[in-house]
């Protein structure tokens, strides 16, 4: 699924004075590019809301669209407002990016008085922009108490392979007693990179 927005370039528009207009300043970017463009910041807040980063929001230029994917939003710490954002642009090579998951079915051991502890809600693969699924497919339907689905054990669309380890947990049947201890051991793992950012990009303010 895509989203669609209109930008526009900026040709020396003060950043500050778009966002008094209602503006939300940004960049659209890639290893070959790299464009000052803004947009709507209400249209933007829109349909952020439903894409989030996982998919892609075609920017609908003067001189034509551009699909790209968010890849941070910078918030006014008091007003709580994007003040800025990111705009990869894709092209035809792969791209790491988080697509959601979607769990189905009912644990056997959920039956058996067991809780399920989704892990993950996304998973970080590597995809083709032509190929971007719009979430995966988890049945967790099998699972007993004390089993648990790794990132190997992923059905993945054609075209999609795991950015992460495979080993990764990605939900797990638990007995109601351990639900903390699993949720300290999430709590440890590596952090997904931000895409939310707080403050304010200083080279924009200049």
């Amino acid at each position: 699924m895509e989203y669609r927005i209109k930008a526009y370039y900026r040709e020396g528009e003060k950043p500050q004075a778009l966002r008094r207009a209602g503006k939300l300043p940004g960049v659209m970017y890639n290893k070959s590019l790299n464009r000052k463009v803004y947009v709507d910041l209400s249209e933007f807040d829109k349909v952020f809301r439903q894409a989030s980063i996982h998919h892609v929001i075609v920017l609908e230029l003067p001189d034509g669209e551009v699909p790209t994917l968010v890849r941070q939003v910078n918030l006014n710490k008091r007003r709580r407002r994007p003040e800025h954002v990111d705009f990869f642009v894709l092209s035809d090579e792969p791209v790491e990016m988080y697509v959601p998951l979607r769990f189905v079915g009912t644990p056997v051991g959920v039956r058996e008085g067991g809780v399920l502890q989704e892990v993950h809600r996304d998973i970080l693969v590597r995809v083709s922009p032509r190929n971007i699924p719009e979430f995966i497919e988890v049945d967790v339907s099998g699972l007993g108490i004390g089993d648990s689905l790794h990132a190997a054990d992923l059905k993945l669309p054609e075209g999609v392979k795991l950015a992460i380890n495979p080993e990764e947990t990605i939900a797990a049947v638990v007995p109601p007693e351990d639900v903390e201890k699993l949720a300290a051991e999430a709590a440890e793992a590596p952090p997904e990179p931000e895409v939310i950012k707080k403050g304010k990009k200083e080279e924009e303010e200049a």
